[in-house]
């Protein structure tokens, strides 16, 4: 069964071949929960490996974490991306007066954010030049921002019909700290791990009041803010010095 949990994670998390037969259900996306932050560190780890071969093949090194990005983006099919950018789109819709402004405000806000946000991801990965610690930086916050996932779906009650089990989520966030602390010094993943916590916290409560709730656009929301305060509080430590 832990094959089989670990498959629905990575068919839910992101575009890489599957063996599922069938979409999985709402129950076996409970049950996947736990492998979440192992599907964020594979994916982590694909953009890494991309960083790693665009500078042996002689790119400098913004190409090449350009080359990572789009290797990151296509890996998950810019699932988080996208649901960021419908979740500020309908955040926009709804700040416009009743008229035919709406949709194209919503449009044009959910472009900005996400140019924005590319920007501060690349701006904080260039303070990972090296590849171990590009790898690094990018796997641990690729697992933990995705375990910070199935506990919102415990915090905000009705807003999905999913509860996945409190010790299954235990178990991801239990994975997804024990990768940030074999990849990086023990009280700099701590801070990390905290920060992500705080950005996730505060981007679904503010969902949570603005939208009543958070969805599945929502979470994508989450993720990248998770993932940017992560990378983001390494960038400001100026680790690996």
């Amino acid at each position: 069964m832990a094959l089989h949990d670990l498959e629905v994670a990575l068919a839910i998390l992101t575009r890489l071949p599957s063996r599922l037969s069938s979409p999985p259900g709402p129950r076996e996306l409970e049950a996947s929960v736990q492998w979440f932050p192992l599907a964020g560190a594979l994916v982590g780890g694909i953009a890494a490996l991309v960083y790693l071969l665009a500078g042996l093949l002689g790119l400098p090194g913004l190409s090449a974490l350009l080359a990572a990005l789009a290797a990151q983006l296509l890996a998950t099919g810019a699932l988080h991306e996208l649901g960021l950018a419908r979740t500020v789109a309908a955040i926009g819709e709804t700040s416009e007066p009743t008229g035919g402004g709406r949709l194209e405000r919503g449009i044009l806000l959910a472009a900005i954010a996400l140019v924005l946000l590319l920007l501060a991801r690349v701006a904080a990965l260039t303070s990972f030049w090296s590849p171990p610690s590009f790898a690094a930086a990018l796997i641990a916050a690729s697992a933990v921002s995705r375990a910070v996932l199935p506990i919102v779906l415990l915090a905000t009650p009705g807003t999905t019909r999913l509860r996945p089990e409190r010790s299954r989520v235990a178990l991801g966030l239990g994975l997804a700290a024990a990768i940030a602390l074999v990849l990086l010094p023990p009280l700099l993943a701590g801070q990390a791990i905290l920060w992500a916590a705080l950005a996730a916290a505060v981007t679904t409560v503010y969902l949570v009041r603005r939208l009543g709730g958070c969805d599945g656009d929502g979470l994508g929301a989450v993720q990248q803010a998770a993932e940017l305060a992560f990378l983001g509080a390494l960038a400001a430590e100026g680790w690996p010095g």
